[in-house]
C-alpha cells in the first residue's frame, strides 16, 4: 500500500512538472508569435513597396518607398529597418524611428548600384515596452538596373540657316553623346565645301583627316561629352566663295554612333 501511495505521489509530481514545462513552452512560443504572424496583421507589421524597381546605371540615383512598417499595438515601439544582407549602394534613409500606436513609417530607400539584378530582404527590429520582437520579411524588392543605352544628338548653336550664295559663312555645332560604350567612336562628314576651323570635345580623343575634299571627323570617347565644331564656307578650287549656286547644303552628313544616326544639318542658299 505504502509503495502504491509513493508510486501515486511520484506520478502526481512528473505531471505537475509536466504541465509547467508546457506552460513555460507555451509562452515562450507566444512571446515569439508577438511578431512572427501576418506581415501587415503583426502587432508590428509590415508591407513591400516597389517590389520591381528598374532603373539605368547612368541615371541619378533612384529614391523612393521600398517598406511600410505598422504599429497595431496600443503602445509605441522603437523600430530599427535594415537589410537582411548588406548591399552597397542601397542605403535606408531612415533605418530607425519611433513608431506612435497605430502609425505607419514609410522606409524610403536610394538605390545607386552597377548593372545587375538585385534581391533585397530587411531585418525589421522593435523595441517596445512589454519587450522586443525581430523578424525577416517574407517579401523582397527586385531591383533591375539596367546599362543605359547611347544616345546622340547634334545642335545648330550659331550660324543662318538661310545664307547669300558668294557670301562667306560661319556655323558652330555640338555633338552630344550619352552613355557611350568603353572607347566608342563617333564618325561624321563636313563635305567639300566647308572648312573646319576649330574643334573642342569635353572628353575622349579627335582626330580630323580628309578624303578628296571632305573632312572626317573621328571622336573616341568612353564617357559622356560634347564635342564643338565650328565650319566656314570654303574657296572652290576656282577661288570663288562657296556658295557658287543657290540650293540645299548639308554642313554635315549626320553623326553616327553605334548604329545611331542624327540628321543632318541643313542650310539653303538664295541668290545674292
Amino acid at each position: 500500500m505504502k509503495f502504491l501511495v509513493f508510486g501515486l505521489i511520484l506520478i502526481a509530481f512528473f505531471m505537475a512538472f509536466q504541465l509547467n514545462s508546457d506552460f513555460n513552452t507555451y509562452h515562450a512560443e507566444r512571446s515569439n508569435q508577438h511578431a512572427i504572424v501576418e506581415p501587415e496583421d503583426a502587432y508590428i507589421g509590415y508591407k513591400c513597396e516597389n517590389v520591381h524597381i528598374r532603373i539605368q546605371c547612368e541615371s541619378p540615383a533612384w529614391e523612393g518607398t521600398i517598406l511600410e512598417v505598422y504599429n497595431n499595438m496600443n503602445e509605441s515601439a522603437h523600430i530599427h529597418v535594415s537589410l537582411a544582407q548588406q548591399i552597397v549602394g542601397i542605403e535606408i534613409k531612415n533605418s530607425e524611428f519611433d513608431l506612435a500606436p497605430g502609425d505607419v513609417e514609410e522606409i524610403i530607400a536610394r538605390i545607386s548600384l552597377p548593372a545587375g539584378v538585385y534581391y533585397v530582404e530587411f531585418t525589421i527590429s522593435a523595441e517596445f515596452e512589454n519587450g522586443t520582437a525581430k523578424m525577416l520579411t517574407i517579401c523582397s524588392s527586385e531591383i533591375v538596373v539596367e546599362t543605359a543605352k547611347p544616345k546622340i544628338s547634334k545642335t545648330l548653336l550659331s550660324g543662318k540657316t538661310v545664307v547669300k550664295t558668294h557670301t562667306k559663312e560661319t556655323w558652330t555645332f555640338v555633338i552630344s553623346v550619352e552613355n557611350p560604350k568603353e572607347n566608342s567612336t563617333v564618325k561624321d562628314v563636313i563635305p567639300g565645301e566647308f572648312n573646319i576651323v576649330s574643334y573642342s570635345a569635353t572628353t575622349g580623343n579627335v582626330i580630323i583627316t580628309t578624303t578628296g575634299k571632305s573632312k572626317h571627323i573621328s571622336w573616341t570617347l568612353s564617357e559622356s561629352g560634347r564635342l564643338t565644331v565650328t565650319i566656314e564656307t570654303a574657296l572652290n578650287p576656282a577661288g570663288k566663295q562657296e556658295f557658287t549656286s543657290p540650293g540645299k547644303y548639308y554642313l554635315n552628313e549626320g553623326a553616327e554612333l553605334d548604329g545611331i544616326k542624327t540628321s543632318p544639318i541643313i542650310v539653303y542658299a538664295v541668290c545674292n
